[in-house]
């Protein structure tokens, strides 16, 4: 998983067409293996810092206990807190717009870190995030 995921950040550093990167980033089998590799990087920032975490999840369950059944499964939702652990574990900041189903049609935007300068951004729809490319 690692070296499919360095493989894919080596190309992004390459500055491909559009279409090579939807080409690879949207092959099952490399998409499945970045969000498992991120899913686990993300489990192992938060039970790393799991003193600070605790306080954040609810339902008095410990962050491993957490981690087990909330972060690592595929297809679960990820939130606020998977996003914080993700930005701080890989130190990059990330936007994210999230989209409510308020009237309007515009985005909440949340910056992770609060304050910093996005180099990911990404656009949440409820239950799922898509990347949005600027």
């Amino acid at each position: 998983m690692h070296s499919q995921f360095m493989d894919l950040i080596a190309l992004v550093e390459k500055r491909p067409t559009v279409s090579e990167l939807l080409a690879a980033f949207n092959e099952q089998t490399v998409s499945d293996y970045v969000v498992v590799y991120l899913r686990l990087l993300t489990s192992g920032h938060l039970q790393r810092e799991n003193v600070f975490y605790q306080h954040f999840i609810e339902g008095g369950r410990s962050v491993k206990e957490f981690c087990q059944q909330e972060v690592e499964p595929m297809c679960k939702e990820s939130d606020h807190i998977h996003i914080i652990a993700l930005s701080q574990a890989l130190n990059v900041s990330i936007q994210v717009e999230y989209m409510d189903r308020g009237e309007g049609g515009s985005t909440v935007t949340h910056v992770f870190p609060e304050g910093s300068n996005p180099q990911v951004f990404l656009l949440y729809r409820p239950g799922h995030y898509d990347i949005l490319y600027k």
